[in-house]
């Protein structure tokens, strides 16, 4: 009986693409390094509908395994409904973004899969493969032997860089011995150099592993994943850090204060729960809500606030009398940003979205909701309150979204 050739997908890779959320950029310095593991982006594409467009182009190639001859055909049909008037020839931008995205998502994958597999394969090997961008360095890195929880691999998990087509393969202890590994040598050194790159905010100095592509210094399937499931389970011991890009913007001009739309609410006694809970409920019409953002985005909102606020006694003050006013603040913000963090311990890369909408009760105050990413969706995490210069704790990052 004959069988029917099917094709093999890698479902890792799949799983780390579609866990990212898509955002409008201006230029591939508006995310650096880790930033890139959690949103898809295509610089210069700032209309959603084109970057959704373009997403699901490369999102068929990931899962079909589709050439490079039919994404530029879908990549011409996003152009042209989208009158999209793109920065560089046509075969070196689709070639940039089809094979950077399939090569940072099967890096991701593999990743993964050394991750789960560890424990019986705990070596990794770096693999040289030329290029038409011939690296020196990586031609010297290949058949390097480390552990794979070593430093080095946190800078060094190909591909690092434009084209480079570098892997890496994991090893037994019995393979890596065979390979020529020897326990007693000393692992690799990261050697780093500071480098000038482009940003629309004229050009800034960053640092980054010598030999490797500004910008790609990073362990993409670490800023997804972590360093394996115990280090996720540790992430609660370990503090989140900012990520910032380089040239990145902080605040962006003064907001005007608005009168809300709606009335505040009832404020619940100091660490009652239950009444807490029924407040919230109440501003969402149930125990949760879906809202739409002006960019099309959906905010999930629902227990979690209240969770939040539960977990931490300095966090139970009235917050409940601003509940009333998150579909406002959704709906309607004045601004949109995002931002990164990392963890400490798993050095896995979070990315909140916060609606900042200022308003005037009496005496100006911040309004904000910050969103958690959680497998291509927003979820409501926390409401923020405040005067006016508290703003600087959500207007940083990338800005999305400004009302006109």
């Amino acid at each position: 009986m004959a069988i029917e050739p099917k094709p093999v997908h890698f479902q890792e890779a799949i799983d780390f693409f579609r866990q990212k959320v898509s955002l409008p950029t201006k230029a591939y310095t508006d995310l650096w390094e880790g930033m890139h593991a959690r949103a898809f982006v295509v610089a210069g594409a700032t209309k959603d509908g084109l970057v959704s467009d373009l997403r699901a182009a490369v999102d068929k190639a990931i899962t079909a395994g589709t050439t490079l001859a039919e994404f530029n055909k879908d990549f011409d049909k996003a152009v042209a409904d989208h009158q999209w008037q793109y920065k560089g020839n046509r075969a070196w931008r689709t070639a940039t973004i089809f094979n950077t995205n399939l090569r940072m998502a099967y890096s991701a994958g593999k990743w993964d899969q050394a991750q789960r597999l560890k424990e019986r394969r705990p070596y990794g090997r770096y693999v040289h493969t030329p290029s038409a961008n011939e690296r020196k360095e990586h031609a010297a890195w290949h058949g390097t032997i480390v552990l794979l929880d070593d430093p080095w691999v946190a800078t060094h998990w190909a591909p690092n860089g434009w084209g480079c087509k570098c892997t890496w393969q994991t090893l037994s202890a019995r393979d890596a011995k065979a390979l020529g590994y020897d326990p007693k040598a000393p692992p690799p050194v990261t050697e780093w150099e500071t480098v000038p790159v482009n940003t629309p905010n004229g050009p800034v100095d960053v640092r980054t592993p010598k030999g490797i592509d500004p910008g790609f210094g990073y362990n993409v399937g670490e800023a997804a994943w972590g360093r394996g499931a115990q280090s996720i389970a540790m992430e609660k011991h370990g503090a989140w850090e900012a990520l910032d890009a380089p040239g990145q913007p902080t605040m962006a001009g003064p907001l005007k204060a608005l009168a809300p739309k709606a009335k505040l609410g009832h404020q619940a006694p100091d660490g009652d729960e239950v009444r807490m809970r029924e407040l919230l409920r109440q501003a969402l019409g149930g125990d949760s809500r879906v809202f739409a953002d002006p960019l099309g985005g959906r905010v999930s909102v629902g227990q979690g606030i209240a969770d939040h606020i539960m977990a931490k006694p300095t966090e139970r003050w009235g917050r409940q009398r601003y509940f009333p006013l998150i579909s406002e603040l959704v709906e309607a913000p004045q601004e949109i940003w995002v931002g990164w963090t990392r963890n400490s311990v798993s050095g896995r890369v979070a990315i909140r979205r916060r609606y900042v909408r200022l308003l005037d009760l009496g005496k100006d105050k911040t309004f904000g909701l910050v969103a958690d990413a959680d497998n291509g969706q927003w979820s409501g995490l926390t409401v923020f309150h405040g005067q006016p210069s508290g703003l600087v704790n959500l207007r940083k990052g990338l800005r999305i979204y400004r009302q006109s």
